[in-house]
Parts: C-alpha cells; sequence; structure tokens
C-alpha cells in the first residue's frame, strides 16, 4: 500500500504543519468513533437497566435515581435467586402475599457484581415484619472484624431519626423507612410501609446526597404501593434537609435528643454502674419509634469491674467483656400501629408478642415494657439489657426504667401509662 502524501501548501515549515493537522485529524475522527460507540454502549447499558428495575421492583421507584446511587454506574441487574425479586401488587389478592422486595445488584469487570440497593413493602399488621426488642441483639458486632481500640465508640447502625415530624417515617445512616397510613383500612390493614437500603460494601459510608435519595425513593414506593393496594393514603411532604445519621456515641452525660432524658437521670441520681456513652438521635412529635442506646465505655468497664466481688465476674475476664461482650442496655418506643408489632425473643428461641394494653417483663430476652395511650393510640415503651450486664446493674433499673417512660409520655402527651410489676426487677 503507498505511503499517504499530503500535498504541500507553502514553506517546508507549514507543510510540516499541515501534514501534522491532518494526521491530528485522522486520529481524533478515530477517537472520536470510540467514544461514540462507548457512549451508545454505556446508553444501552443504562437502558437495559432501567427496565429491569422498573420490572424487578413493579415500578415503585425511578430506575435512574436507583443507579445514581453510590457514585453511579449504567449497569445493574436484579438478584438471580427466587425471592430477590416478589413483587406483584396487581395482584387481587397482593395485600395478602405481602411482604415483597426487589434486590438490586451494580455490574462491575465482567462475571462480577455487587448488591447496590433493596427495596422491601409490607402491611402493617404483618405476621413476617415485626419490632424485635431483646438484650441478645448486639449493636456492637463491628467487632468482629475490628477488634482494636473501644469497641462501643460507634455503633452498627444510627438510631432512627424522623423524616421531618414522624408522620412520614424514620431513617437510618443506611436506609430509609417509610409509613403510608390507611384512612379506609382495606383488609384491615392500618399502614403500608417502604424500606429502602443502600447495600454497599460494609467500608462505604451512604452520604447525606444519597440518604436523601433513599428517602426519596421509599416516599415514592410507599405512595405507589398504597395505591396499587387500596390503602388511601396522604404522604407528608418529605423535608428538604436530612440531618446526617450518626453512629458515633456521645457522652452520656451531655446527651441530648432521645437520650436527653438520661442525662437529667445521671445528674440527679449520679451513674453508678450505668454507661457513661450514648446514641442519640432528634426526636419528634408524630415518630412511629423513637430509641436511646447507652453503653460502657472500656474505661467504664474497667472502673466498674474494680468494684464487682470474684461471684460477680465469674468466669468472664475484663478483656472478654472490652473486645467480645460489651455492656449495653437500650430504650425504645413505638406508637399507633407499629406499637401492635413489637415482639420479644429469647436467645435461640421463638419471638413472643407484646400485648399493647398490658406491661410487663420477658425473662431470659431481658426486655421490660411499659404501655400507655398517645394521641388516643396505644405506645409501647421498652427497656433492653445485656446478659450478663444486667445482673450488675439490677438494683438501678426501676428507677431508671421509670425515668425514661415519665420523661417520653410527658414529653408526647400520653396517659394511662402502665409500668411493670415492681417485682420484675428484683434479683432472681
Amino acid at each position: 500500500m503507498p505511503f499517504l502524501r499530503i500535498p504541500g501548501r507553502g514553506t517546508r515549515r507549514s507543510d510540516q504543519l499541515n501534514r501534522l493537522v491532518v494526521i491530528a485529524a485522522v486520529f481524533g475522527i478515530g477517537l472520536g468513533g470510540w467514544g461514540l460507540w462507548l457512549e451508545t454502549d454505556e446508553h444501552l447499558d443504562r437502558a437495559a437497566s432501567r427496565e429491569k428495575i422498573t420490572k424487578a421492583c413493579d415500578g415503585l421507584v425511578d430506575p435512574d435515581q436507583v443507579l445514581g446511587l453510590n457514585g453511579g454506574t449504567a449497569r445493574a441487574r436484579p438478584g438471580s435467586e427466587p425471592n430477590d425479586s416478589m413483587f406483584d401488587l396487581d395482584n387481587p389478592n397482593a395485600l395478602a402475599t405481602m411482604p415483597t422486595k426487589c434486590l438490586i445488584y451494580r455490574v462491575g469487570d465482567p462475571g462480577t457484581s455487587y448488591e447496590h440497593f433493596l427495596l422491601s413493602v409490607w402491611p402493617t399488621p404483618s405476621d413476617e415484619f415485626a419490632q424485635i426488642v431483646d438484650g441478645w441483639d448486639d449493636p456492637f458486632s463491628h467487632r468482629m472484624t475490628d477488634r482494636t481500640g473501644d469497641v462501643t465508640r460507634e455503633a452498627d447502625t444510627s438510631a432512627p431519626y424522623p423524616l421531618g415530624d414522624g408522620r412520614l417515617g424514620v431513617y437510618y445512616d443506611n436506609f430509609v423507612l417509610v409509613k403510608a397510613v390507611c384512612s379506609d383500612r382495606p383488609s384491615g390493614k392500618t399502614s403500608i410501609n417502604a424500606m429502602t437500603v443502600a447495600r454497599y460494601s460494609p467500608a462505604t459510608r451512604v452520604t447525606d446526597t444519597d440518604r436523601h435519595t433513599l428517602a426519596e425513593l421509599a416516599r415514592t414506593a410507599a405512595e405507589r404501593a398504597a395505591a396499587k393496594v387500596g390503602c388511601k393514603a396522604d404522604l407528608p411532604a418529605l423535608p428538604a434537609e436530612l440531618p446526617t445519621a450518626s453512629r458515633a456515641l456521645v457522652n452520656a452525660q451531655s446527651a441530648k435528643g432521645s437520650c436527653g432524658w438520661y442525662a437529667d437521670f445521671v445528674a440527679h441520681n449520679g451513674r453508678g454502674r450505668l454507661p457513661d456513652r450514648a446514641l442519640t438521635a432528634p426526636v419528634a412529635t408524630h415518630s412511629p419509634e423513637e430509641s436511646c442506646l447507652l453503653a460502657v465505655s472500656d474505661e467504664g468497664v474497667s472502673r466498674i469491674w474494680s468494684g464487682l466481688t470474684e461471684k460477680e465476674t465469674g468466669s468472664t475476664s475484663l478483656r472478654d467483656v472490652q473486645r467480645y461482650a460489651p455492656w449495653w442496655l437500650r430504650t425504645e418506643s413505638y406508637f399507633g400501629d407499629e406499637a401492635s408489632e413489637v415482639k420479644t425473643q429469647r436467645f435461640g428461641r421463638d419471638q413472643t408478642s407484646i400485648d399493647p394494653a398490658k406491661a410487663g417483663f420477658a425473662d431470659g430476652a431481658n426486655v421490660w415494657w411499659a404501655v400507655s395511650t398517645c394521641d388516643g393510640q396505644p405506645a409501647v415503651h421498652t427497656l433492653s439489657v445485656e446478659y450478663p450486664y444486667e445482673k450488675h446493674i439490677r438494683q438501678q433499673l426501676q428507677p431508671l426504667f421509670r425515668a425514661y417512660v415519665t420523661a417520653v409520655t410527658a414529653r408526647r402527651g400520653c396517659t394511662d401509662v402502665r409500668f411493670p410489676p415492681g417485682s420484675t426487677f428484683r434479683e432472681n
């Protein structure tokens, strides 16, 4: 093939310059074609991904918002397991077949995919979704992979933050729960709930922007799901901004929000063997749930440990507590139809429903609960204590729990408050 000759257009220098310009143009056309091919390929991937997300999630979410999470991707697919996509809300029996969900994967290099996004939808009441409270659900399980430092400095998840005044629902650091309250109660269901979860790698923190997107997705899904199953609901608007949901525990004596009652309690009664750290969140007038996690720091454990008898410590070592069995307790309250969905669970045993009309104690689950009436609806207030920490603070639990329930019911304007019997706080 003869060498391509470029005609001369003047001096030698200008000829050389012309040749460079033409050669650059030829390469530019080639590169432009390659770029156009990549852009077209990405467009086709995105279009296919949008279609897959829409089908898997039954049209309840905006697929472009799903694709935009975690920095964005053009390639995604639903999970391949039978229960990864379970939506059929156009079915006349949809209310009876809930809960439903769709799990979306982010597609990477050929042959690789990563969990990306989860949507779950269920009605209240539900046989499969409940608020589980117990003294065994370790909120610091991250220590299994990170055993250095003080393990109670940060929890696995944040406490629930209210969406606005709480009527819309709550959010955590990596997922959002939106409730569509049914004014007509179809088939006896009081609400339709939508949960959106950022299923990123554990090391990836959810940004404020992504968290707001999750809230938008959850609200849209709850509204669309309610319409599909005949639930008449009027959802409040989503707040323009959502405060960052923190997993970091603070000094309990300066705690505010959902743990403000505890700061007041220790200020008036002293701390004794009680926790010195708190995981708090803002409170709202109409939030369906709120929580306060309290835990003991390494320094606090050492201080308490030095005052324990050999009988109290048993075969457990100080290091075991600080690294593998941190001391903690948690107070939680559930309002409205969430109060009828609270269950306790003993370690390795079946779940037991809490009667929202009767206070009590679940031995083995280390859970006490009080009940009240708030805004004309039932409310359940619980105290869960880690075992064996519960043994070391048993004498302080009754005044502690009474202070919590008194504070939360006064703030929410609740009436008809009933506490568990005082005998349930005595050592066996």
